[in-house]
């Protein structure tokens, strides 16, 4: 494995200098933003069997979900060699997550034109457990499956290059249709296309799509076709750090198709830093670390999300990979610092309504070619053997404890209580002179000004 010949303290100074610098502000706008932004005003209202308010009533609340998605790709699900392993993976995404990322690559679903492995017991390929595992996995576990994604050029099959544009695409409405019927009312969302920016120098049939024009229009015209209730998104892989103003690329790409009419319903912008992937040796390592620092400056995070906010469409913090940058404690709490500062920002804000990771055991990432090693960056929440770095234990406690809502109240004169908490699913216990009532709620923005429970004999 590559070594830099930085420590992880002069890394550190790098990478959170300018959150140091302006610390006072950017804390004031997380704290006011996830007060704003991602909390309500909970009201519980108790009456007795006779319908009159319950004055001392103990009401005890816990919150047992998130409104907010936060996840990663389940691509290892049953994919390790040992059973031993396949459960922990299985035990700790469930902890950590309630949201993932299930692979639809069409390569990989259809590699034989007619022969699909969405059903379990499918032929093995690596990293791509098959549709139907990844859905009950998700079902039983209270996981919201993403669909990632339907148009990914480079991941067509290589039976349909070559196919003319008319017969390319009855293959992909056949497509569409197929894992619409299959799997169309269990999806939470459907990425519709994947990364078209980064071909934008196709090369006339290097791509199967290369020979269609408006593919935007196309692409989601025939989603919404076979998809009509469930948000359509649109990923590419671009750093918000990127968008200084609206001539970033992105942006005007999507202006410009949203003005079109083009469906779509949200913006993935993915936050991929792959430091040290293609590097060879410490020299260029260290150069890399080096030139990716920008990535971290907050008020450049900041300036990006209310950049691509104002297209007026919600924000995905997709395929997220926060490196390690080295072996041992030191780097692993780098990694740390860094990924709680990012999601703070990214939970904070107004437009962002999920933060999905990518790649989370160290050593499990794709490999393209020996210039493009995704392992190298070390990027994943877990190490090789599973156990969980400072990373996950972090991020874990970011959602269970800080960014979480309980306790006990007593209600009013009016048999009422009001708290704030954090939007989403709440178990409530009440209880009263021998009188109990349990109850579940679930708490939104657009939810009911007062939950009402009547007491009953206990």
């Amino acid at each position: 494995m590559l070594r830099t010949s930085m420590t992880a303290d002069e890394i550190r100074a790098l990478y959170m200098q300018p959150y140091r610098d302006d610390r006072e502000a950017i804390d004031r706008r997380i704290r006011e933003g996830i007060e704003t932004h991602r909390k309500g005003d909970l009201r519980i209202r108790v009456l007795d069997k006779d319908g009159r308010p319950v004055k001392g009533a103990a009401v005890s609340v816990d919150q047992t979900g998130h409104a907010f998605r936060y996840g990663a790709n389940i691509f290892m699900l049953d994919e390790f060699d040992s059973e031993e392993m396949n459960q922990a993976y299985r035990r700790l995404f469930k902890e950590h997550f309630n949201t993932a990322t299930v692979p639809f690559f069409w390569k990989d679903n259809e590699p034989e034109e007619g022969r699909h492995r969405f059903a379990k017991g499918s032929p093995r390929i690596y990293r791509r457990p098959p549709a139907d595992l990844c859905m009950e996995y998700c079902e039983g576990n209270g996981i919201a499956p993403k669909l990632h994604c339907l148009v990914y050029d480079e991941w067509a099959p290589d039976w349909t290059k070559g196919l003319p544009p008319p017969e390319l695409k009855a293959k992909y409405a056949k497509r569409f249709r197929e894992i619409a019927e299959r799997y169309g009312d269990k999806l939470l969302e459907v990425e519709v296309i994947n990364e078209v920016l980064r071909f934008r120098n196709w090369e006339s049939g290097k791509y199967p799509l290369s020979e269609i024009p408006d593919v935007i229009e196309w692409a989601f015209g025939l989603a919404r076709q076979y998809f009509p209730h469930i948000p359509l998104l649109i990923n590419e892989a671009a750093m918000l750090t990127w968008a200084e103003n609206t001539e970033f690329p992105y942006y005007k790409f999507i202006r410009e198709h949203l003005d079109r009419g083009v469906p779509i319903r949200k913006i993935v912008m993915q936050n991929q830093q792959y430091t040290g992937v293609g590097c060879h040796t410490t020299e260029e390592y260290d150069a890399n670390i080096r030139g990716d620092a920008p990535v971290s400056d907050p008020a450049r995070i900041f300036r990006g999300l209310d950049v691509m906010a104002s297209l007026g469409l919600p924000l995905e913090i997709g395929e997220v990979t926060i490196p390690t940058f080295g072996e041992g404690d030191d780097y692993e709490e780098l990694q740390a610092e860094m990924l709680r500062l990012w999601y703070s920002i990214w939970f904070s804000h107004s437009a962002v309504d999920g933060i999905i990771y990518w790649n989370t055991p160290d050593g499990y990432a794709h490999t393209f070619h020996d210039n493009w090693v995704e392992n190298r960056c070390r990027g994943g929440l877990f190490r090789h053997d599973l156990t969980p770095k400072k990373s996950a234990q972090t991020l874990k406690k970011l959602f269970s404890e800080e960014w979480h809502t309980e306790g006990t109240f007593q209600t009013d004169e009016g048999g009422e209580v009001t708290l704030r908490g954090f939007f989403g699913d709440y178990a409530v216990q009440v209880t009263a002179d021998g009188y109990a009532v349990s109850d579940t709620l679930t708490l939104t923005k657009d939810g009911a000004d007062v939950y009402t429970l009547r007491l009953i004999s206990s």
